[in-house]
């Protein structure tokens, strides 16, 4: 054997073996998962975004119950203007596994700078519907085009206090690489997207209660932290896109998302009985 032909046989060994551990070390992973929530095989990716499965999910998102405003928020300016935003499911090219699409606003930003959103913003006057609206947003922020986006549809108004309305879309984007997306710096300090697998690991789940009692959903990957409203929306739309049979129990969660708890009053402080002093 010569040295080339051994050189390219170790080679190859190599490849094997870095290939049969990562599978190992994912399947354990999942395996391990799958005793706590129902992840997505590869198998069920293709009948997640199916034009049966796309209509259900539409259907849901368009009956969203009403936001429970509380009586002490008074409305504000704001709350008069509306907004779009894009739910953008990526079909990951090379591995066809489905992710939603996050941008990190900038720094340059006056209001929620390097907070975690998804794509959009207030409606135009020249925009004909909240679609146009949140397809001309996301090319402004993050150079999507929007031929390359299949839109599903809008969803109910939501409204919510101290901001604008917001009409969330969702979208479909096929062989979806991060790297065809040209930032806006001005607007976008990153864009990334998350796996739906990510997002459903039970370790992802979290919650956060506001001073004003109220509770949101919050998720965690890595190093990004998904909270306040695009929590709010990524809890809602999983719900909306994912068959009860597939929800994992991390999102069946008994906290009452955007509702206010009541916080239990301060113990009083003890005070010592001057009479008792020696």
């Amino acid at each position: 054997m010569s040295l080339a032909t051994a050189y390219s046989a170790r080679q190859r060994m190599q490849r094997l073996l870095r290939t049969t551990i990562c599978h190992l070390s994912s399947s354990a992973t999942v395996a391990s998962e799958r005793t706590d929530c129902q992840l997505l095989a590869a198998d069920e990716y293709a009948a997640l975004v199916s034009p049966e499965q796309q209509k259900r999910c539409m259907e849901k998102m368009r009956n969203l119950p009403a936001f429970p405003r509380p009586k002490s928020l008074t409305p504000t300016r704001r709350e008069k203007l509306s907004a779009s935003v894009l739910i953008a499911l990526c079909q990951e090219r090379g591995t066809d596994e489905i992710s939603l699409l996050y941008t990190r606003r900038s720094r340059h930003l006056r209001s929620h700078s390097f907070q975690i959103s998804f794509p959009g913003g207030k409606r135009d006057e020249s925009d004909e519907s909240y679609v146009d609206c949140a397809l001309r947003e996301t090319e402004e922020e993050i150079g999507l085009p929007r031929d390359r986006i299949q839109v599903w549809g809008e969803a109910k108004p939501l409204y919510l206090p101290r901001t604008s309305a917001i009409v969330p879309v969702v979208g479909f984007v096929a062989d979806f690489h991060i790297s065809e997306l040209r930032l806006n710096w001005e607007e976008v300090e990153e864009a990334f997207s998350i796996p739906l697998n990510a997002l459903m690991a039970p370790k992802a789940a979290r919650h956060t209660q506001f001073r004003s009692g109220y509770s949101g959903p919050v998720f965690v990957v890595d190093q990004y932290r998904i909270w306040g409203i695009t929590g709010y929306l990524t809890h809602v739309f999983l719900h909306c896109l994912l068959p009860p049979s597939q929800l994992p129990d991390s999102l069946k969660t008994n906290i009452k998302f955007v509702r206010p708890f009541k916080i239990p009053p301060k113990p009083g402080h003890h005070r010592s009985d001057p009479s008792m002093a020696s």
